[in-house]
């Protein structure tokens, strides 16, 4: 894209994607192609596949990482953008990935690479019953002056990307790979396959069986009864433990105690024990107070202080306060009131986390919440006069979910530091502006872009919302309820349909387009994910009442995709997962008097055409007859301008994962981030030298953006700022997508041709005109061929 990046704005036009040319194609059942293209087959094979196509196959070599390799010769464009494709069968589910090598080097990184690896695997079918196609784009080092390369797909396992040694981050291929129907070069984005090939048509089997209704004598009541049976036996177990509580073992047991269903909710126990356990940490902490930081009874050691703890003296204050000033052997053999030990305890989390927050939006709301104000609450409970007050409490969990700007640590004079920590001289650079929201206008978290799994917050902001309740039947912060309503909302755009895992049809979460999801396809997800340690996927729509959630809730309930979803949870035998049942008895009951809406997700099939757009964030969602489009134009772009885009689309016209070009205007800080020679970008020296290899992206350069006034960017460090652009054009499949992502800036821009109207809006926009696009704000407009 072209554009003049001075005054307050400027005139951009928005070029128009021509047909995609086929440059050269590899078809595996077409043995003369195979030797015109010099393709050797190492430790794999041509078999007969999916719909009875012949497809390439790579097997494992005895039990490493690595696996068989298919060496290729493929024609490219010496001086163009040239894409590869590959086809693969959607009804297959892989737990391997496919790397691709060109002249030796490897293409894409390990892990959320803005350039990923060929192919990341697939947790679940992605599209049952059709074939479909993954795009990526080549760098300019491979193709630049050449008119074929020689390329290589290899066969690895899969990864665990929070593993920091080799052998426990790669891990080993233990079975075939998936099969690979098709090698393509093109020089266009949108590839359309040659004519003659048949791509199959989704299959799903239709609603999954089942009344698709909600009451208390539904095909759940089993469910509830052994959800019901395993708390108790939870409970039970922790009553009777010799070991030391967790910090969420005893906020479980001061939850389970309100519990009216069960009557071991009354036992004797339960209080002895909740102040078992706390007096264990106050000992503990006592003898190494740097606990706070690395507390190891908690999911993430370093995210939750000992707001568990502050959490279980508000729940519990009715029957906790006549034990405070009780005295408990505490510091070098030396005794001291309840009261005093638990209070050094809160304050040093409460103080500790005030001076080191969380920036990435679900991490901000746990640490906030738990380690901060919930550690805040218990130290109400105990002195109310060493708590911090309400309102200053209060506004840390505000700009944890957007509601304020995120303000940073808290320097020593007490004035925001707009950093997450302090040195150790409590000082601190900068990393955002001081209009910085973790959420957007839209209500989506932001991150470095749209998240899937991890922008699924929907139980954080709940939980922040009872954190604020005065008792725990009382109503807490209204406009915690009313974000936590906007963001709900919000998410329902990223659900899409799908079959579930054994074929039925479903809403999945969408994840191909995220910036930190690994995996594909996203969980079958309607008004929240469940996962070990969330809460039930009611939670949302009990707490706001909201008739749209509630109707997002009983879809999920008619679509019978309630009980399959909880019960594959408890397979999983973890007290994490324990502790995620509680509420679903509760939300379960409340759920059954509520009138039924008739709100359904954007993207379902019965729900009319819709475009959403969210500049902030750099993405937009699309549905467009039985056709639907996700895609993030700012994509993954943390080290500096990439100039990529990540696309989705499923609809008659095939089913596609691309990683292509998008028009970049920007506006240059005048540094640059050259990429180093690591397959792993994000990892150890250790890591990426066990691989062997080179990047074939080692040495190129990226401009970094301006960033805000006194906002430092340190290049090769995760930035919000160093690839955001001002402007995108994203031309794909017939759409062309204009985005201004500056906060400031208007622009005006010529408007493509297209059919009909523009598709955010509605309205009508004559081809060739000029168009003011305001400041995060976008344009979206389709043109049949």
């Amino acid at each position: 894209m072209k554009a003049r990046l001075m005054g307050a704005a400027v005139l951009f036009t928005c070029p128009v994607a021509g047909h995609a040319e086929t440059i050269d194609a590899i078809l595996f059942s077409d043995s003369g192609g195979l030797a015109a293209h010099s393709v050797r087959i190492d430790a794999g094979e041509t078999v007969q596949g999916a719909a009875g196509q012949t497809a390439l196959r790579l097997n494992p070599r005895d039990g490493g990482w690595r696996g068989g390799l298919a060496s290729f010769r493929l024609k490219v464009r010496p001086d163009a953008l040239t894409y590869l494709t590959i086809r693969l069968w959607g009804g297959e589910a892989s737990s391997g990935r496919l790397v691709l090598l060109c002249d030796g080097k490897q293409v894409g990184d390990a892990h959320l690479g803005g350039l990923e690896q060929l192919d990341i695997g697939a947790v679940a079918p992605q599209f049952p019953g059709a074939f479909f196609y993954r795009t990526l784009l080549l760098p300019a080092a491979v193709t630049k002056g050449r008119q074929t390369v020689d390329c290589a797909i290899e066969a690895t396992g899969n990864i665990w990307p929070y593993g920091l040694a080799f052998d426990r981050f790669q891990r080993a291929m233990t079975a075939p790979s998936r099969g690979v129907y098709g090698l393509f070069t093109h020089d266009g984005a949108y590839f359309d396959p040659p004519a003659g090939i048949d791509d199959g048509k989704l299959a799903v089997a239709g609603k999954r069986p089942g009344p698709g209704r909600i009451g208390p004598k539904m095909a759940g009541a089993e469910t509830l009864s052994a959800i019901r049976q395993r708390i108790e036996g939870t409970v039970r177990g922790l009553l009777t433990a010799t070991r030391p509580l967790g910090q969420h073992e005893i906020v479980f047991l001061a939850r389970f105690r309100l519990k009216s269903w069960s009557p071991l909710a009354k036992d004797p126990r339960i209080v002895p024990a909740i102040l078992k356990g706390m007096d264990g940490f106050a000992v503990a902490y006592a003898a190494d107070p740097m606990v706070v930081r690395n507390e190891k009874s908690t999911w993430n050691p370093d995210w939750f202080g000992f707001g568990p703890l502050g959490q279980t003296l508000v729940l519990g204050q009715d029957v906790l306060k006549p034990f405070l000033d009780e005295e408990i052997g505490w510091r070098s053999g030396t005794r001291a009131p309840r009261r005093v030990a638990y209070l050094e305890m809160l304050t040093a989390s409460r103080d500790w986390f005030r001076q080191h927050r969380r920036l990435y939006a679900n991490q901000s709301m746990i640490v906030d919440t738990f380690g901060l104000y919930l550690a805040n609450r218990g130290i109400g409970v105990l002195d109310p006069a060493k708590a911090l007050p309400e309102d200053q409490a209060r506004r840390y969990l505000y700009e944890a979910i957007g509601i304020e700007p995120w303000r940073g640590a808290d320097l020593p004079d007490g004035k925001p530091s707009y950093a997450q920590s302090l040195s150790s001289n409590g000082t601190a650079v900068p990393v955002v502006g001081t209009d910085f929201r973790t959420v957007t206008r839209m209500g989506l978290t932001r991150e470095l872009g749209y998240v899937g799994h991890y922008g699924e917050v929907l139980d954080w902001v709940s939980w922040a919302y009872d954190a604020t309740r005065p008792t725990f039947d009382a109503p807490g912060d209204p406009k915690i309820l009313a974000r936590l309503s906007a963001l709900a909302r919000a998410r329902g755009v990223f659900r899409y349909p799908a079959a579930d895992d054994e074929g039925f049809a479903a809403m999945r979460m969408m994840t191909d387009i995220g910036w930190r999801d690994p995996k594909s396809p996203g969980a079958v997800t309607y008004l929240q994910d469940l996962r070990p340690g969330a809460a039930s996927p009611f939670q949302a729509a009990v707490l706001t009442r909201d008739p749209t959630l509630i109707g997002y809730a009983q879809q999920m309930i008619a679509d019978n995709q309630l009980w399959g979803p909880i019960r594959a949870q408890m397979q999983d035998k973890s007290f994490r997962s324990t502790y995620g049942l509680l509420d679903v008895i509760d939300d379960f009951a409340a759920m059954i008097s509520v009138p039924d809406q008739a709100a359904k997700l954007p993207m379902s099939v019965s729900a009319p055409d819709f475009a959403f757009a969210d500049p902030e964030n750099g993405v937009v969602t699309i549905k467009r007859g039985e056709e639907r489009v996700f895609a993030s134009l700012y994509w993954r772009a943390n080290m500096g301008i990439n100039g990529l885009a990540r696309v989705w689309t499923s609809g008659p016209r095939g089913h596609r994962i691309a990683t292509v070009a998008v028009d970049t205007a920007f506006t240059p800080s005048g540094s640059t981030w050259v990429r180093p020679d690591k397959v792993a970008l994000m990892y150890n020296d250790a890591i990426n030298k066990a691989y062997g290899r080179s990047s074939a992206e080692a040495g190129s350069s990226l401009p970094i953006a301006a960033a805000p006034a006194g906002v430092k960017v340190t290049p090769g460090r995760d930035s919000f700022y160093a690839g955001r652009g001002d402007r995108y054009v994203l031309n794909y499949g017939g759409y062309t997508v204009v985005m201004n992502m500056s906060d400031s800036k208007p622009a005006t821009f010529v408007v493509p041709p297209h059919d009909g109207s523009e598709l955010v809006s509605g309205r009508a926009m004559p081809a060739g005109g000029r168009v003011r696009l305001e400041p995060l704000s976008s344009m979206i407009f389709f043109k049949s061929n």
